[in-house]
């Protein structure tokens, strides 16, 4: 039988590996930051790493699942609900989100999983221009741009934050919102984007995408509409499901950090 454990960050490269061997694109950057803020879970065939997933807690609140990947050779063993059910286990929390794919899907409504919305990835290169409504975030601001974050997502998320903030490649805040990104590879990720409303979330987008291939991964339609005007196209779509009830200002997160992060 396959034997469980954490996950190190000297595993990143069996990750990778089976990664690919699901058609995943290589994200070594993603993967070692959610290493970083959450706890990785692998199973393994003897030596080989047959099945992942990452838990990231934020407080008593919530947890993300992310990650869930069982290696070609090793389907349909049920690796795969094993590794939610020890990843809920292990989460120990009233709200527990993940971000499903089709292929996915059934086993988390098995699992006490539903819908509540479709995100949308899009990529591009971004045509328009900078606002210039936003400012580089200082040390002074970062107080506030973690307690604005738990209104939104319904929970403290600062030890991310405390990562993110080295992990990013800018944060940019405003009177009433801010945009984060980070390198994926060539690609720009954009995220979190809080905003009051679409017209502002574009604006805070614009500053940090002018002159980039960039991807968002947006719930408003507006929103993607306004990216793809600008270049930034339609590739791929996930649902977002949750276990328990979100709280929090969620009409506010136009975007996440990342799918992986809830």
């Amino acid at each position: 039988m396959e034997t469980l454990r954490v996950l190190t960050p000297d595993d990143l490269p069996a990750c990778l590996r089976l990664g690919s061997d699901r058609g995943w694109s290589e994200e070594p950057e993603k993967w070692a930051f959610l290493l970083r803020v959450g706890t990785g879970f692998g199973l393994f065939d003897g030596d080989e790493l047959v099945g992942t997933t990452i838990v990231t807690r934020f407080g008593d609140e919530h947890a993300a699942v992310s990650m869930v990947l069982v290696a070609s050779s090793h389907g349909g063993r049920g690796l795969g609900r094993r590794l939610v059910e020890h990843a809920l286990a292990f989460a120990d929390a009233p709200v527990v989100s993940l971000h499903a794919t089709s292929y996915g899907k059934p086993l988390y409504e098995k699992l006490g999983f539903r819908s509540v919305g479709v995100v949308t990835a899009h990529v591009g290169a971004f045509g328009g221009t900078a606002s210039g409504t936003s400012r580089p975030v200082a040390e002074a601001d970062r107080a506030r741009v973690v307690a604005v974050d738990a209104e939104v997502f319904g929970a403290d998320r600062s030890a991310m934050w405390g990562a993110l903030f080295g992990f990013a490649s800018q944060v940019r805040v405003a009177d009433d919102g801010f945009v984060a990104t980070w390198l994926n590879g060539p690609v720009t990720m954009v995220g979190p984007v809080v905003a009051p409303s679409v017209a502002r979330a574009a604006e805070l987008v614009a500053d940090v995408a002018v002159g980039a291939t960039v991807r968002v991964d947006v719930r408003d339609p507006a929103l993607g509409a306004w990216l793809e005007a600008h270049g930034v196209v339609p590739r791929f779509t996930a649902e977002l499901m949750v276990r328990g009830a979100f709280s929090g200002d969620r009409a506010r997160l136009y975007a996440p950090v990342m799918q992986a992060l809830g």
